[in-house]
């Protein structure tokens, strides 16, 4: 194991979510967490490829496992792919969120978080990878 880095998304309405970096030699584990109530909600692998449209940029295929009762799916699969295409590296992601009784306004400022925090990861990968 290379390194551990907590890296924080932006603050908004009271919404804030965590992502713990865990880089190896050549694969990532990244952990979301955020509300509260740490959990494995959902996990996902994806490996880069070369994208189906254009050979000439990355994509990645992912595959995703979530706990009975959960939405992290989305949030999983968002993020191992992303990281997987941007860094060319395998990343599993596991994301546990939780907050209770959102509205829709709530659930899209989760996402504007978990898209930013996206952001913030690749930057910090791309950085530290040799």
């Amino acid at each position: 194991m290379r390194s551990i880095e907590t890296i924080t998304s932006a603050s908004k309405d009271g919404y804030c979510l965590q992502g713990i970096v865990i880089t190896l030699d050549s694969d990532d584990v990244i952990v979301i967490v955020g509300g509260g109530r740490d959990h494995i909600g959902a996990v996902a692998l994806a490996i880069p490829r070369p994208s189906l449209q254009d050979q000439y940029r990355m994509s990645a295929t992912s595959s995703i496992l979530t706990m009975l009762g959960h939405k992290d799916d989305e949030l999983a699969k968002y993020v191992s792919k992303k990281v997987a295409a941007a860094t060319e590296r395998n990343i599993v992601a596991i994301a546990g969120v939780h907050y209770d009784d959102l509205a829709m306004a709530d659930l899209l400022i989760i996402r504007e978080l978990w898209i930013s925090l996206t952001e913030k990861i690749i930057c910090f990968i791309n950085r530290t990878k040799s």
